[in-house]
């Protein structure tokens, strides 16, 4: 009688379970129908003409520097904004980094470290890299020393500009401080066969004219393995834009290798990639190395650490979409090593 008793609160069990999950999956059928919360487009403020469907950039994105005499450079601002003020980031961003091609001063060092233990009859080995790069130009300059050459507006609000800079051609003009500052720290280590990376990129723009006048733009860049945060700042307020699958072509993409996916926009991609492929060519200019070996009874911890520190100036000799990522070929003065 008893079994009988257990059996049939069971029963009622499942059916009252069963009957739970049935409601439980009502609900979640009618929110996942129902197109009211599901839609990603609903979390943008301003962007209006939005689609799944690549945003084609112009073919001037690709290789800015195709033209005479002078220095270009390319500027993009954050996702989501209203169009004044983007192509107001934008410039900002673009005469900042025009900067570079002129001028900026590199420093860099990578600490490396190794440890090697015996476990029984193997010998385990871990390593850890931190790399730190910085990246700087500051210089006084005037507003008719840039000229607007071409701009894009893509479908996610995003204002992409391509500016020239003449530095010959300031004519008793005001000059005003224009400021560079770059800098990466970036983690990469192996700990029993198991890889842990983690960085930050950061990038910061300003100017101050001669009303005292103050316009800064702050971007930062967080990511650990496939997490990842972004931050931004333009003139002291918080920019705020969606996280959402950016998608961009070149004007003869022909298959998937040539569209890029980005879901922190554009710049936040550009910027990365950007800082990554400095920081990598940089490192054969390595000047001075340091080797600290300490050994302990358990193996051999091991310090090197690779500096370098010079001035120089670059070139963006192009820009293309590979494998869902942003490549640069990128020359510093005196090397002629590429990224392709």
């Amino acid at each position: 009688m008893r079994i009988y008793a257990l059996l049939l609160i069971a029963l009622v069990l499942i059916f009252k379970l069963n009957a739970q999950d049935k409601q439980r999956f009502e609900k979640i059928f009618e929110k996942e129908t129902s197109g009211e919360s599901s839609n990603p487009f609903g979390k943008f403020k301003n962007a209006k003409n939005l689609s799944y469907y690549p945003d084609t950039l112009p073919s001037w994105f690709f290789n800015p520097v195709a033209h005479v005499s002078g220095y270009f450079a390319i500027g993009i601002s954050d996702p989501d904004m209203q169009w004044a003020e983007a192509k107001e980031q934008a410039i900002l961003r673009a005469k900042a980094l025009a900067l570079l091609q002129e001028w900026c001063k590199i420093q860099y060092f990578r600490d490396i470290y190794t440890d090697a233990r015996e476990v029984q009859k193997y010998t385990t080995i871990n390593e850890r890299f931190d790399s730190y790069f910085k990246l700087t130009s500051n210089q006084k300059v005037a507003d008719n020393m840039f000229s607007v050459v071409d701009t894009h507006f893509t479908r996610y609000n995003e204002y992409v500009v391509l500016i020239k800079y003449s530095p010959s051609e300031a004519m008793n003009e005001p000059l005003y401080p224009l400021v560079t500052n770059a800098t990466i720290f970036y983690v990469s280590a192996s700990f029993d066969g198991t890889e842990d990376n983690q960085a930050e990129y950061e990038m910061v723009n300003y100017r101050q004219d001669s009303n005292q006048t103050f316009e800064g733009a702050e971007f930062t860049h967080r990511e650990k393995g496939q997490k990842f945060l972004i931050l931004s700042k333009y003139r002291g307020n918080w920019v705020e834009f969606p996280v959402f699958p950016y998608s961009y072509a070149s004007p003869d993409a022909i298959d998937r290798s040539q569209v890029l996916v980005s879901y922190g926009g554009l710049w936040s991609i550009t910027v990365r990639q950007f800082l990554y492929s400095l920081m990598i060519n940089t490192q054969p200019y390595s000047v001075r190395i340091k080797n600290i070996d300490q050994q302990y009874s358990s193996g051999l911890n091991r310090l090197a650490r690779e500096i370098a520190s010079f001035e120089s100036n670059l070139k963006i000799n192009g820009i293309k979409f590979v494998n869902d990522t942003l490549k640069f070929d990128i020359n510093l003065e005196g090397q002629s090593n590429s990224m392709w």
